[in-house]
Parts: C-alpha cells; sequence; structure tokens
C-alpha cells in the first residue's frame, strides 16, 4: 500500500512540475481579462486608459506599459496618444491591471439611424 502511494505522490509531483513552472514564468497564473466598453478617459501622465461599459455600468481603469500593443482602426503600431474619449475599445489585461493588448474603434463614418 505504501509502494502504490509512494508512486501516486511520485507522479503527481512530476505532472505538476510543469504546470507550476510555467506559472511562475508568468508571474501569474497566466490568465487575461478582457473589458469592452466606451473610452471615458485618457492620462498620458499616469499611462492609463479607463473604459465603462454601457452593458454592465462598470468602469476599469488599465495601465498602459510600454510593451502594451495598441491598435486603432485595425492599423497596429498605436500609442496612447491615437486613443480618444469617446471610442470604443477592448483591453485585454493581467489580473495586475495592465494592459497587454487594447482594441480601439473610433467612431469615425459611423451614422446614427
Amino acid at each position: 500500500m505504501k509502494t502504490i502511494l509512494s508512486y501516486a505522490l511520485a507522479a503527481a509531483f512530476i505532472f505538476a512540475t510543469p504546470v507550476m513552472a510555467m506559472a511562475a514564468k508568468t508571474g501569474k497564473s497566466g490568465k487575461h481579462e478582457s473589458f469592452k466598453g466606451k473610452v471615458t478617459a485618457v492620462d498620458a501622465k499616469a499611462h492609463t486608459v479607463t473604459l465603462s461599459s454601457k452593458k454592465s455600468g462598470a468602469s476599469k481603469t488599465f495601465v498602459v506599459a510600454k510593451h502594451t500593443k495598441i491598435s486603432v482602426d485595425k492599423a497596429k503600431g498605436k500609442h496612447l496618444e491615437d486613443i480618444q474619449v469617446g471610442m470604443k475599445a477592448k483591453v485585454t489585461a493581467g489580473k495586475d491591471g495592465r494592459a497587454a493588448s487594447i482594441k480601439v474603434k473610433s467612431h469615425k463614418g459611423k451614422k446614427k439611424k
């Protein structure tokens, strides 16, 4: 019985080690969250962008780092200065609130009916 238990524990350790190594490499569990909404504030000094969701009524502020990938109307390589209040955006961020990517749609060319 002790032998079987020893093998089971050894197997669990062997299979769990790669998972723990991946989590340590990313610094977190590796999961990201997405938030869609309208841009309500852009703070270039603080390097933040704030979105509010019409659907849930929630508002969230994200830190924009140098490595954050920003696209405006599918044009990649954009900067925080290219984001304007009123644009629609989707932010993918880590649990720490740092934006990994921001995809923005400008309100150009759309007419209300």
